[in-house]
């Protein structure tokens, strides 16, 4: 399972971002057995978008195969994009770091 976290600057140690379409990284971990197996930041391709930020973050999600989108929010037209392909998403506030948001979502899956 691929798991995508909105991020600031990345990494598990980082918090969940609020805003999906404009954050300025993913946070992408490989988890296999309940387990993080592997983690990559990559910025996010729609954060400078002058608009349609959220349809290019959504996009490079499905590109990277991911199956779950953890942010605090998405907008409308994002979270269209992601449930037509098949993408999950999970809102996580921002008190919670990417490591805490991932495993609470593995708890509950």
């Amino acid at each position: 399972m691929r798991i995508a976290v909105a991020t600031i600057t990345g990494g598990l140690e980082d918090f969940v971002n609020q805003h999906f379409g404009r954050t300025p990284t993913f946070t992408i971990a490989d988890v296999e057995d309940g387990e993080i197996k592997s983690v990559r930041v990559v910025p996010n391709p729609g954060a400078s978008a002058p608009r349609g930020a959220g349809v290019q973050a959504a996009q490079f999600c499905i590109d990277e195969g991911v199956d779950v989108v953890i942010a605090g929010q998405l907008g409308p037209t994002s979270s269209q994009v992601l449930q037509k392909s098949g993408i999950k998403f999970v809102s996580a506030p921002s008190t919670m770091k990417v490591e805490e948001a991932i495993r609470a979502f593995l708890r509950e899956d």
